[in-house]
């Protein structure tokens, strides 16, 4: 018998829910809906559990169920649920949808956690266009580690071992910095340097991560208000932090306290503000550009957002996603795509960011694309705090003697 206390929590979408209420209107995409949901309580068993957690999602707790062969059973009639079309007026729609899972032996009082990991899952089903996936930690870190991994973050938090990196962004027409962004490297006390991919991952599953990027904004702000005014620093966002107003309370404060312009700050979220709980997250960010702060696209073009979507995007920068940037002279559908995200960008009066860069030739062809701002080893790799100011000539300002930000040439 199944031990009872194995059990999966998934979250389960319907993939293209916006492409079909574009194409149906509101009202046809409503019956569409109610198929979805009805195959969905049709699909779990009578021990199961299931909610609605908004109008194209669920959240399901499937009971008792220990082994990988058993999820895909499951998931195999879950795919066999929805191969049938949804007829509509006689007309037959698709119904695709995405799902993920992870394990939880006690989802009545981790239900939190598991979501967020169900929700990683999610994404990486997403990414590889499968119908699900199953969280499993960062490679680099097994499973049995990440709770070991996890107290040693809160160590580092509490003894200041994370630092603050700056990788520069120059301007594509001048070749001049025009701010930097700021990347996490975690300083152990047995002096290795820890790259971000080896422990942010872990860090979004856990409220850790609230800490961690408080204090990488707090200490963003604080060098904003050592260099020239005409200096940015992008600070990167994980989503979950914008389903509350505790981080617009950081970044006000901070902003007050040093007294530094918000349009210096720079928000980076990725596409995920458009899939994970938009309503709330869109209020959010829209509230911060209220204030002044600048709100940037990371990855752009890598996720599942429509036009309709982009179209009410609260954000004032677009960043394009390296994967495009780095084979767009080789690939001409990476040009072309390149090219489209600037227009489309520029349309919507949108900064557009290239990340990614990595030859002159790829700068120069971004240059001729009318692309505002490059970013890429090209130029840097990410430097320590005291080797980026000292490489780009950023001196504490003085007002009877303060020099000007050195240009940092392409060549």
């Amino acid at each position: 018998m199944t031990p009872s206390n194995h059990n999966m929590v998934g979250l389960v979408e319907l993939a293209d829910a916006e492409e079909l209420l574009d194409r149906l209107g509101r009202s046809s995409f409503g019956d569409v809906q109610q198929a979805f949901f009805q195959r969905l309580q049709d699909w779990v068993r009578p021990r199961d559990e299931w909610k609605r957690l908004d109008d194209n999602r669920f959240c399901v707790i499937l009971r008792g169920m220990a082994t990988r062969g058993e999820l895909e059973l499951a998931t195999s009639k879950l795919e066999r649920m929805f191969a049938e079309p949804h007829y509509q007026f006689g007309r037959p729609v698709s119904l695709t949808i995405r799902a993920g899972f992870t394990e939880s032996s006690d989802p009545d009082n981790d239900l939190e956690l598991a979501l967020r990991r169900a929700s990683m899952a999610l994404r990486q089903a997403r990414d590889a266009a499968r119908i699900y996936d199953v969280y499993a930690p960062q490679k680099t870190v097994q499973a049995a580690e990440e709770q070991k991994l996890l107290e040693r973050l809160e160590t580092a938090v509490d003894l200041g071992e994370l630092q603050l990196y700056y990788q520069p962004k120059i301007h594509a027409s001048y070749q001049s910095l025009v701010g930097a962004e700021a990347l996490m490297r975690w300083h152990t006390r047995d002096k290795k340097v820890i790259p971000p991919g080896q422990f942010i991952a872990v860090a979004e599953c856990h409220d850790v991560i609230r800490p961690m990027t408080f204090w990488a904004v707090k200490s963003a702000i604080a060098r904003l208000a050592l260099w020239p005014e005409e200096l940015t620093i992008a600070v990167n966002i994980a989503p979950q932090l914008l389903l509350d107003g505790q981080l617009a309370s950081v970044v006000n404060d901070a902003l007050d306290i040093y007294g530094v312009s918000p349009a210096r700050l720079v928000l980076e979220v990725t596409e995920r503000i458009m899939v994970d709980n938009q309503t709330t997250m869109m209020e959010q960010l829209a509230d911060m550009r209220v204030r002044g702060v600048k709100v940037s696209l990371d990855d752009f073009g890598t996720g599942f957002s429509s036009l309709s979507y982009f179209r009410d995007l609260p954000v004032d920068e677009i960043k394009i996603d390296g994967s495009f940037v780095m084979k767009m002279l080789e690939c001409g559908k990476d040009h072309a795509i390149v090219k489209a995200v600037i227009d489309l960008a520029h349309n919507f009066s949108m900064k557009v960011v290239a990340e990614g860069v990595e030859s002159t030739e790829i700068a120069e062809r971004l240059k001729d694309l009318g692309c505002d701002i490059l970013q890429g080893y090209v130029f840097d790799r990410p430097l320590e705090v005291g080797t980026f100011e000292a490489s780009y000539g950023i001196v504490k300002p003085n007002p009877r003697n303060q020099q000007p930000v050195r240009n940092h040439p392409i060549n």
